[in-house]
């Protein structure tokens, strides 16, 4: 009987940590019959010749909660690799939840994750209360499989009402809340997330009901699933990227209160020594990294990069004459600087923050004169011309009639060294891509493991290629539970990827108009991944869908 795909002649990156190594790759009913140098026949075969096969990237940071209802491919992810992702971070899932929260809920989850309220709710059916039903809605084939986490605010939501949103719970409200916790669990979630951060706000600037719990709330239902012995727990402190001391102790308690691994989200490598002492201590933290820099490129032509900025977003909203009329006048220009030292307004309930102008750095410049300005900083630039820096800005802009490439480099070269030693220690995952969220912003992130891999890896060495694919998929998968993906092994289930390491990375963000409803979003397609195989069928084959959805919703086994 033929094998029902074969990969021939690829270089085998098997998810270890262990050398490559050329075989070929069986798979047969969904899982991989046999490696080597394989004889028989099969009905599909692809050359892997010159190309590297690993296990499925797994991400564990993304926010797909509800874009199987309008897309269910599940795009970005599916273009870098990626086979599974862990859903419903941040404490903001849709489920278990009763009617009467819908709305509510919704709109909170939208306004934390930049995403179109209005498109949403057009496409949601809304046919689930229980965390079960949620899980069966959703599972109606995918191009990634899914694993979901119970978030904290529907709990809280479910059992104190309208008190969620205003005060800490009682002890009885808590026990409700485990209870709930212990439903969901049962029912399959992977286990629970919450957030305190103050960037994370209602539509009115309301804090998130998660916001409002007391420390002991956490530790209690760290304790829960801590019964199952199975699951992890997502926390975004107050301190976000940088816990503090009281932040870091939190964590370090649920962490042992549960006996389960705990992840945090991280920006750099300051949490570094502090996860090394509490992993010696027997706790189990890891701390998600975004390897992926932000880096937003703008012109100011057409751009929203100044639109919450006070008299720089009227002017950059005007048409291009009437723009560049303001811009020249004198008036104007002294209301535009003076502006440059205040604060970006931001949603309601969450702290504005200054303009970086000293991290904005000239892209690319229409006059062959400026040439020389490129990849200097505007801070430096105007230093040396004696200007402020939105004249700097201003004045180069307007002499190249708006045609200057502008960059927010959001960190150093530096700092990815740091990042990839972090990474290296085995307490540190390259997992926080935010995937499924910030449709309504000027970024997406979704591309993180092919950015490490074309980075990281091929550019720059920072990680081997064996170490790089290791952190994406056997690492999450045996923290995650999942004893049958993560490795390119016999028996295992296919959840694939084929890439060329000479031209993977990630493209230029852009525009569609396929989000929710028809609305627009912001994508990030790769380069170099020829292949992506789920459950043994081929969904991607060079960037272009198959046809296939046999991603599925992945219940965590029962305690």
């Amino acid at each position: 009987m033929a094998y029902d795909l074969l990969i021939r002649n690829g270089m085998i990156v098997d998810g270890t940590g262990f050398s490559r190594y050329q075989a070929d790759v069986a798979i047969q009913d969904g899982t991989i019959a046999e490696i080597g140098r394989v004889r028989g026949a099969a009905t599909r075969t692809i050359d892997a010749e010159g190309l590297f096969v690993a296990p499925g990237i797994i991400d564990l940071h993304t926010h797909y909660d509800v874009q199987p209802f309008w897309d269910r491919l599940c795009t970005s992810s599916v273009w870098h690799g990626v086979t599974t992702v862990l859903t419903g971070n941040c404490g903001l899932t849709l489920a278990p939840l009763r009617p009467e929260h819908r709305e509510a809920m919704l709109a909170t989850f939208c306004c934390v994750e930049d995403l179109p309220v209005r498109s949403l709710s057009a496409v949601l059916p809304w046919t689930w209360e229980s965390f079960d039903q949620f899980m069966k809605a959703i599972d109606i084939g995918l191009g990634v499989n899914m694993m979901p986490l119970v978030g904290h605010n529907p709990l809280r939501l479910s059992v104190m009402d309208k008190a969620a949103w205003d005060r800490p719970a009682t002890a009885d409200e808590i026990a409700q809340m485990q209870d709930l916790l212990r439903v969901a669990l049962e029912e399959g979630a992977w286990g629970w997330s919450t957030t305190v951060s103050p960037t994370h706000a209602g539509p009115k600037g309301e804090p998130v009901p998660t916001r409002l719990a007391a420390n002991d709330e956490r530790v209690a239902l760290g304790r829960t699933l801590g019964e199952f012995n199975r699951g992890i727990i997502e926390i975004l402190p107050p301190g976000a990227g940088q816990p503090d001391d009281a932040d870091r102790q939190h964590l370090l308690d649920v962490a042992r209160a549960s006996g389960r691994p705990v992840f945090f989200l991280g920006f750099d490598a300051s949490a570094r020594g502090f996860v090394e002492d509490a992993t010696r201590g027997g706790a189990q933290l890891y701390n998600l990294l975004r390897a992926i820099p932000f880096n937003p490129r703008f012109t100011l032509k057409k751009t929203t990069f100044f639109a919450n900025l006070d008299v720089w977003d009227v002017v950059m909203a005007k048409p291009f004459d009437e723009k560049m009329a303001l811009l020249t006048n004198p008036e104007k220009r002294t209301e535009l600087r003076e502006m440059a030292r205040e604060r970006q307004r931001r949603r309601p309930g969450v702290p504005g923050r200054f303009i970086k102008w000293q991290s904005i750095i000239v892209s690319k410049v229409a006059l062959e004169k400026n040439r020389a300005l490129v990849g200097r900083t505007l801070t430096e630039l105007a230093e040396s011309h004696g200007k402020h820096v939105a004249d700097m800005i201003l004045d180069l802009a307007v002499e190249e009639r708006l045609e200057t490439e502008f960059l927010l480099q959001s960190r150093s070269r530096e700092e990815d060294v740091e990042l990839a030693e972090y990474v290296k220690t085995g307490h540190a995952i390259p997992s926080q891509t935010d995937a499924g969220a910030h449709l309504n912003t000027n970024f997406c992130t979704a591309g993180e493991s092919s950015y490490v891999l074309g980075e990281w890896v091929r550019e720059r060495q920072l990680l081997t290629l064996e170490d790089a694919i290791r952190r994406f998929t056997f690492q999450p998968a045996s923290i995650m539970g999942l004893p049958d993906r993560g490795l390119v092994r016999e028996g295992m289930v296919a959840d694939l990827m084929v890439f060329d390491l000479a031209r993977i990375g990630v493209k230029e963000d852009e525009i569609t108009r396929d989000g929710p409803n028809g609305s627009p979003r912001r994508v990030q397609r790769a380069d170099g991944v020829h292949h992506v195989i789920v459950g043994g069928e081929m969904v991607m084959d060079h960037g272009e869908h198959t046809g296939a959805l046999p991603g599925r919703v992945l219940r965590a086994p029962r305690r």
